[in-house]
């Protein structure tokens, strides 16, 4: 049985725990004392100085000059590879997913749901390199930055853990300025991860709270599905590496937080001057304690904007679910639906203030009718957790009655 300490269990140069997302994945986490710079590609670590991440070299050592490390391979040009090992993001035991050096763990404030999947999430970039700083859309990384995000399932959901990793995804930015995604799915010996175009239907056998057998189908997405997603005015982009979903802590190991983009800044990752991570925007954390108002609207910017906005997939439905947007009738209060049919459920308005029941949002997010549900793909369970907090900010939005 591995657990998820052991699944998630970090290091570069000496050791790291991880911690979960307070929302419905968790997420891997990294250490704020570590050194990572434009010159030295970050790393994860303690107390310890990072050792600069050379692409270049055959193999890299340990600090302690015990075990030869494989540093990563970032040839893009000879990427996909049939197998994630032979990319290097990870050392030793690949189940163990220990980054590599160069290889950053990250979390989100608001996580995409994805059918109870739980999540890990790193990226890497070009040593040498750095990324450009926004406010409000993604941040700009340099050509052949990869992006790598794990999904895995407990088997045991009692009290023991029992972690299976289903599927890794990566996106790696070409020069043409597009992320290309490759997808790889684990075999049942967790020793490997081979590369899938096509995606694939994959029974997950796991033990209820209650000790029960169950089984859950889960949907590893097609190379077509993953960049459907992805894509804005027809160009695939990153989503989850903006300054809303990074202006978030974790805490390291009983040794408190530290904020992920002062860490980042602290150890030379952005090619520019950066605002204080206080004067920032932020998005709530769902599961967290702010306005019902504040983790509803960051529920729907984490898991709907990317489609529900001028040029992405959901643009022609005129619902626009970035945090930003002001006017409640643009986010769907008092707005009738772009297309009639089972999709309203017999509702007339997407969003009724102070009648959930009477609107179309939450009756799609409960949905698993393939030609109700939303989001569309790639999930097929509803999200409870998601469909209670939007109907509790539904209920207690003010406003007249549609008319």
């Amino acid at each position: 049985m591995r657990t998820r300490h052991g699944l998630l269990f970090l290091s570069a140069l000496s050791l790291v725990t991880a911690c979960g997302d307070d929302g419905p994945g968790a997420d891997a986490d990294t250490d704020a004392s570590s050194q990572g710079t434009s010159a030295t590609s970050g790393t994860t670590g303690s107390s310890e100085t990072t050792a600069s991440s050379d692409t270049d070299a055959d193999t890299d050592t340990d600090t302690e000059g015990e075990v030869p490390v494989d540093p990563v391979n970032l040839d893009i040009d000879e990427y996909p590879y049939e197998t994630l090992s032979e990319y290097n993001f990870f050392r030793g035991e690949l189940a163990d997913l220990i980054p590599n050096d160069g290889v950053i763990p990250y979390t989100v404030a608001a996580p995409l749901w994805a059918d109870a999947a739980e999540k890990g999430r790193y990226f890497v970039i070009p040593e040498g390199s750095s990324i450009g700083f926004t406010e409000q859309n993604e941040w700009d990384f340099p050509t052949g930055s990869v992006f790598i995000k794990h999904f895995y399932f407990d088997q045991d959901r009692g009290e023991a853990e029992d972690l299976r990793v289903v599927e890794t995804r990566l996106l790696v930015l070409e020069a043409d300025g597009n992320w290309q995604s490759y997808g790889y799915i684990w075999n049942d010996e967790q020793t490997e991860a081979d590369q899938t175009k096509a995606g694939a239907d994959v029974y997950i056998d796991y033990l209820d709270e209650a000790g029960d057998p169950q089984s859950q189908l889960y949907l590893v997405p097609d190379q077509n599905v993953c960049e459907s997603c992805h894509q804005r005015d027809d160009q695939t982009l990153i989503l989850g590496p903006t300054t809303r979903q990074m202006n978030t802590t974790w805490d390291i190991g009983g040794e408190g937080e530290v904020n992920q983009i002062e860490w980042l800044v602290d150890n030379g990752f952005f090619g520019g001057d950066v605002p204080a991570a206080a004067e920032l925007p932020a998005l709530a954390n769902p599961a967290g304690d702010a306005s019902v108002d504040a983790r509803a609207r960051a529920y729907l910017h984490g898991n709907c904007a990317h489609c529900h906005r001028p040029g992405g997939a959901g643009g022609s439905s005129g619902l626009k679910f970035a945090v930003w947007v002001e006017d409640p009738a643009e986010y769907g209060v008092c707005k009738l639906p772009a297309a009639a049919g089972p999709g309203a459920g017999g509702r007339s308005y997407d969003i009724v203030p102070g009648s959930p029941e009477m609107s179309i949002l939450p009756y799609r997010m409960a949905s698993e009718d393939p030609e109700v549900k939303m989001p569309e793909l790639p999930s097929l369970l509803a999200d409870d957790f998601g469909v209670e907090l939007i109907e509790e900010w539904i209920t207690q939005l003010p406003g007249d009655p549609c008319e």
